[in-house]
């Protein structure tokens, strides 16, 4: 409706429009949840997440003699047994009854029982994101967490010294803190541990690394220079050994300093062998690799430290440190490290994780690729060399970009494995338990579901993240203004 005003046209704004249409708000907590669940999807045709991939990470489960194996087939969800009304009233979880289908066989292969085992009841999302458990009406709140990753801060500043300091955070497993010591040596922490030099670390994580001529070579430019050109400033690349007396003149990633002349008369005498004289040696004929010159001696220093000379040392180096009760075992080491770092099951990057750490250091590994690789701990160690001599910058742990969001279905996956776990390990005890020739054995027998039921009704029933949803009475306003 218009108006002329004083010759002016005027306008009506009593009625505005909104600009922005307003988004479904609890899509993010339905979405996940339908994909964890994956209700309506074919049991062949379910992708490797949410329940599904729990499932398929706690199973099969083997005995300890290896002689029975118990195989997870599928698992269903049935329609409820009560409607929301009726839960309200009586006081019950509105949820669909889950079950897996099981398949044991013995050690030959042969199908011993095939069975639907109850787990439990799964709550059902209604409405606006919302649970009915046990009656009351409760939502799990999503949790912003900081981000699988690899992250750089300064630990500390006094004065003009900057100590530079990084932290590899997984998705699942220990947390792996690298930073500068103020001996001016790089150390690693696994999980508040004692601390590490951080070339033990990478000797351990592949061979590749194993040596400390391989390592120098990764982080310094070498060249090789006649005997007669050194200087006490260099650095020895490979050890300098006496060829005669077979002693070490300078070890490996050690400074030459004050052993130049040694080195040039070791090199330049005549070798005799009895009566026999060989040719004398020219010092131009003989070359030595070296570090010219070290701008940042962080490295070096470290390698100084950590007292290993390949794979095999820095491995048990690392048992016992972690583990210093147990004596040292290098297969027990070798074990013991592949399960802390290597098996996805135990540690886990995340896609997320993956992501960021390629991006970070532009790298090109398989974003499938879920464990810690080599050249992730490399160039994290590379990234803080780098820092030292104002390349790169570090990051913002408080900044959106470096956290994420944990939904529902990320959140009781988390609560709901450690339930599996404990039934594995009961499933596990009750196989290797000896039976009667004659006594048939039933999957019933082996399957305890109290220890999922009981991870679901904590999650969703009593869990830090699950809280009751505010309804606010219709006559409280009135009360007040009363």
């Amino acid at each position: 409706m218009r108006e002329i005003i004083a010759g002016q046209p005027a306008r009506n704004f009593g009625k505005v429009r909104d600009a922005v249409d307003i988004p479904d708000l609890v899509a993010i907590q339905n979405n996940s949840y339908d994909l964890f669940l994956q209700k309506d999807v074919a049991p062949t045709k379910r992708k490797c997440s949410g329940l599904e991939a729990l499932f398929q990470e706690t199973f099969p489960i083997e005995s300890y003699d290896k002689k029975m194996l118990l195989e997870y087939l599928y698992y269903e969800l049935e329609k409820p047994h009560y409607t929301p009304m009726q839960c309200r009233q009586l006081r019950l979880t509105y949820g669909y009854p889950l079950k897996i289908w099981c398949r044991l066989r013995s050690k030959e292969g042969e199908d011993l029982a095939e069975q639907a085992m109850y787990l439990g009841e799964m709550p059902i999302m209604i409405g606006g994101g919302e649970f009915i458990i046990n009656g009351a009406v409760r939502v799990i709140v999503s949790q912003l967490h900081r981000s699988p990753g690899v992250d750089f801060l300064i630990e500390s500043k006094e004065g003009d010294r900057v100590l530079h300091g990084g932290r590899v955070i997984p998705e699942r497993g220990s947390w792996i803190e690298i930073g500068v010591s103020n001996k001016d040596t790089l150390v690693v922490r696994i999980d508040q541990s004692s601390k590490i030099p951080a070339t033990i670390f990478l000797r351990a994580m592949d061979p590749a690394y194993g040596s400390t001529e391989q390592i120098l070579r990764l982080f310094y430019p070498t060249k090789t220079v006649p005997v007669a050109e050194l200087t006490p400033t260099m650095w020895a690349v490979e050890p300098i050994v006496d060829e005669e007396s077979g002693e070490i003149m300078v070890k490996a990633g050690a400074q030459i300093s004050d052993k130049v002349s040694l080195i040039q008369s070791a090199f330049a005498e005549p070798k005799t062998k009895g009566a026999e004289k060989k040719t004398k040696k020219s010092k131009d004929s003989i070359t030595i690799e070296v570090i010219e010159s070290a701008r940042d001696t962080l490295i070096l220093n470290t390698l100084a430290e950590d007292d290993c000379q390949n794979h095999e040392q820095a491995l048990l180096k690392f048992y016992m440190r972690l583990r210093p009760g147990n004596p040292p075992n290098k297969e027990k080491a070798k074990t013991f490290f592949a399960e802390k770092f290597f098996d996805s099951n135990r540690y886990r990057l995340g896609k997320v994780g993956r992501f960021r750490i390629n991006r970070k250091f532009d790298q090109h590994i398989d974003e499938n690729e879920m464990t810690l690789r080599p050249e992730d701990f490399f160039n994290t160690m590379k990234y803080i060399t780098g820092l030292r001599n104002n390349e790169g910058e570090v990051d913002d742990i408080d900044h959106l970009g470096n956290r994420r969001l944990r939904t529902i279905d990320e959140l009781a996956a988390d609560e709901i494995r450690k339930g599996l776990l404990k039934l594995r390990r009961t499933v596990q005890e009750r196989m290797s338990m000896k039976r009667d020739v004659d006594q048939t054995l039933r999957i019933a027998d082996l399957v305890n579901s109290k220890s999922v039921s009981s991870s679901i009704n904590y999650f969703f029933g009593r869990g830090e993240l699950s809280q009751v949803v505010d309804q606010t009475n219709a006559l409280s306003q009135l009360t007040h203004e009363r």
